[in-house]
């Protein structure tokens, strides 16, 4: 199997990034003032959008029923900076996205990809998950794998995938006459794989790699979509400028001083250890 990992960004290049395109999403152009930064630190809480069902990044405690991952620490962090409580709300991927853009909470952290229908009606904070493997794949049946090396493998074929995602998207725009089949969860879409139910589930290299290792029937084959994307990004509503711009300052300290890759490694770690990597 290949090794999708991710040199590590130096952080010049990382500046840049940020400040060229993950921020290139943010509104402005509003004569009235932004207010978001104060209103969530005159309430004293940053409300949550989060679909806890995509381990290790956010995901439900087996016995406590808590909500972990390294997303769910990285807003936490977030939030004791600003000084204010968290509040999560947990819901599906795709109400995630309509919290958002209602304002009905202040941000959103879901593993959530930069795109540019996104920047259009979101304020998108700079790249965190710097090291990680932002390529995305198909998982696919181990006998099957040396079939598949280009999208045109796939034509016509049914495959996995979250509504609302990148996954989606990417498997709608780049395989031909492809069927997606909506899933609502991860665990979900290896099942129907594992019973012939679909051909493959489009995934995250390194979140694949660990259904690898616990389904030895999958296989990650020689394919990646073709993917731009350079890390994650917390979401808000358009206009929310001054509230992610701060969140962007507290991301940037986080990854200059390698604390996500710590979060993320204790969280797979976690998640492995209570089945849900499985």
């Amino acid at each position: 199997m290949k090794n999708f990992k991710m040199k590590k960004i130096t952080a010049l290049v990382l500046v840049l990034l940020l400040g060229m395109t993950a921020l290139a999403g943010c509104g402005g152009g509003d004569d009235g003032a932004d207010t978001s930064l104060q209103d969530v630190l005159d309430k004293g809480v940053l409300s949550c959008a989060i679909s806890p069902d995509y381990a290790p990044y956010e995901y439900l405690d087996l016995v406590t029923g808590e909500v972990k991952g390294s997303d769910v620490v990285l807003v936490q962090y977030i939030a004791e900076q600003l000084g204010v409580k968290l509040q999560l709300k947990q819901m599906s991927f795709e109400s995630c996205l309509a919290a958002v853009e209602n304002n009905s909470c202040d941000i959103s952290a879901s593993n959530l990809s930069w795109t540019p229908e996104r920047a259009e009606t979101m304020c998108l904070s700079s790249y965190y998950n710097m090291d990680s493997s932002m390529a995305q794949t198909i998982l696919v049946m181990g006998d099957k794998a040396d079939q598949f090396k280009t999208a045109e493998d796939f034509k016509g074929m049914k495959i996995a995938a979250q509504n609302g995602t990148i996954q989606w998207s990417l498997a709608s725009d780049q395989i031909p006459d492809v069927q997606v089949q909506t899933i609502t969860d991860m665990g979900e879409g290896v099942l129907l794989l594992i019973e012939g139910k679909v051909d493959g589930m489009v995934v995250q290299v390194d979140v694949g790699e660990s259904y690898v290792e616990n389904y030895p029937d999958v296989a990650i084959p020689d394919f990646l979509f073709e993917n731009e994307e350079a890390g994650n990004v917390i979401a808000s509503a358009k206009g929310n400028d001054a509230l992610i711009d701060k969140i962007s300052e507290i991301i940037n300290q986080v990854e200059e001083d390698g604390l996500y890759a710590q979060w993320l490694e204790e969280a797979t770690e976690d998640a492995a250890a209570q089945g849900l990597l499985d």
